[in-house]
């Protein structure tokens, strides 16, 4: 497989290979050239709410609580660009770093962000369902983006932040998402609404680069709307804010809030992981699987793939910085799905497979890969999964891995990828400066028929007073013994690792030796 090359770094080489369309004969509905300030609505009820440009944060804002947030025309076209000026540009909040969008192309011929929408509800089955209730903290929402794509749409991407603080923002990536088409598009992502009043999503729409939250192309376009977010004083405490990262295109499927109770009622469906910043990792709550999504795309701070929270793992493990983004080595995305099949929640004692998504340098001939589970994602203890692999190919590859999921409510996944064959060392990190480790932590529930039985069985003590109790438990033991050497023997593949040595062959690449 030939080389893949890298995406620009800032702005692409050049502009589009057909120039812009001249602008349209009939005129387009262009956006409008001063602010449009409707009035809010009262705020009584839960009615749609209308956004005015704001001037002390210099972007739209719904001031009412309301069922949604919609900033009309106030964000259509972007910068400067010709027959398309953006009111009130660039509509990005200025108690954060404002961003100046990029002012080359025509309207509706090259990208803009037209307009953005918050909307109490969630997808369901890839469909956005209202509630008409408040945006309320605890609650879900969704974001409604219609944007302009350039050509195919292929090279232009949406990444989509959220903040639970407008005053201070600290933006935190929901996702990011490729121009399903060309022309006008409309695209949307739920989430978890975190506590606070005054939240705000960012939407950074750029051509080719990585996710950012203020991208530099000439053809990038960014937008915020702030929205009014109904008080919750049973809300304790406020949930996870949304992850911060950027990813392999992406589901519109959006993360479900993590259950209370282990044993809830029925399968919770596919699950979309959330950054968990007390881990350090993504996670999903309970689910047939566990996805994922953009959270873990790119690798430490390499060229143009910087990886979003780095490094995603439990116990800190430093990524390598060498290289480019899919030009060397990357984890891009890792998803736990049930092995056997049926579609309830992932549970003890289930095989479950681990698919991994990674971009391997060159013919893949020098990449490898190790697979780990810990049955205790908040101390864990790493056991890896059958022997190390060597990537089939080179560019986009999937590689797997199956396991029996042990006892434990809270497991993690982990993958090295590395160039060559480096020791995993205690922490089962991998050091090189191609090297990328990522972690996904899963919920599961119990299964008190099976695995948690044997896990009780195997604690009990060997010795008893009296004689038919030493022969009853004996037996219980030795049966006990026998089912966890049978399920770690299938974990670990009963083969031995590799012992790390590259055959005294030299590393480097492109000259560098790799």
């Amino acid at each position: 497989t030939a080389p893949p090359t890298n995406p620009p770094t800032n702005a692409p080489t050049a502009p589009p290979t057909n120039p812009p369309t001249s602008p349209p004969t009939a005129p387009p509905t262009a956006p409008p050239t001063a602010p449009v300030t409707p009035a809010p609505t009262s705020g009584d009820g839960a009615g749609a709410q209308e956004a005015v440009f704001d001037s002390g944060y210099g972007v739209p804002k719904c001031a009412n609580t309301g069922s949604s947030c919609d900033s009309l025309a106030l964000l259509n076209g972007r910068g400067t660009m010709t027959s398309g000026n953006e009111p009130n540009l660039s509509n990005t909040n200025s108690n954060g770093n404002t961003c100046t969008d990029g002012n080359s192309g025509s309207y509706h011929s090259d990208e803009s962000i037209d307009q953005i929408t918050v909307t109490a509800g969630d997808i369901i089955s890839g469909t956005p369902v209202p509630t008409g209730d408040f945006i309320v903290e605890g609650g879900r929402a969704y974001v409604t983006v219609k944007l302009w794509c350039w050509g195919s749409g292929a090279s232009d991407t949406a990444d989509i932040y959220l903040t639970q603080d407008a005053s201070s923002p600290d933006w935190q990536l929901l996702n990011s998402i490729t121009c399903p088409g060309g022309g006008a598009q409309t695209i949307v992502q739920a989430f978890d609404v975190p506590k606070g009043t005054d939240q705000s999503i960012r939407v950074n729409f750029r051509y080719n680069g990585s996710a950012s939250t203020c991208s530099s192309g000439s053809y990038d376009d960014h937008d915020d709307l702030i929205f009014t977010v109904k008080e919750n004083p049973n809300l304790t405490p406020p949930p996870t804010p949304a992850p911060t990262q950027p990813p392999t295109p992406v589901p519109t499927r959006s993360p479900t809030p993590m259950p209370t109770n282990s044993n809830g009622p029925g399968p919770s469906g596919p699950q979309t992981a959330s950054y968990d910043a007390a881990l350090g990792a993504p996670k999903c709550s309970y689910g047939l699987s566990c996805d994922s999504v953009g959270l873990l795309n790119g690798r430490g701070t390499m060229n143009n793939g910087v990886e979003p929270n780095r490094p995603n793992t439990l116990n800190a493990c430093t990524d390598g910085n060498g290289g480019s983004y899919h030009g060397d080595e990357s984890i891009d995305r890792i998803v736990v799905t049930r092995a056997s099949g049926g579609d309830g929640d992932l549970t003890e004692g289930d095989l479950v497979t681990i698919t991994a998504t990674v971009w391997c340098w060159n013919t893949g001939s020098n990449d490898r890969i190790d697979f780990y589970y810990a049955s205790d994602a908040s101390n864990p203890v790493w056991t890896q999964i059958g022997p190390r692999k060597t990537c089939p190919g080179g560019g986009a590859q999937t590689m797997t891995a199956s396991f029996t999921l042990p006892p434990g409510s809270l497991q993690a996944v982990r993958a090295n990828l590395m160039y060559g064959s480096s020791d995993a060392g205690v922490n089962k990190c991998v050091t090189g400066s191609y090297d990328d480790t990522d972690d996904l932590v899963i919920s599961v529930k119990p299964n008190t028929a099976s695995i948690a039985s044997i896990s009780e069985a195997a604690v009990r003590p060997s010795k008893h007073d009296d004689v038919q109790g030493a022969i009853e438990f004996s037996a219980k033991d030795a049966e006990a013994d026998f089912l966890m050497k049978e399920l770690h023997e299938l974990n670990t593949g009963g083969v031995k690792p590799d012992d790390g040595s590259d055959g005294g062959k030299g590393k480097g690449k492109k000259g560098k030796g790799k």
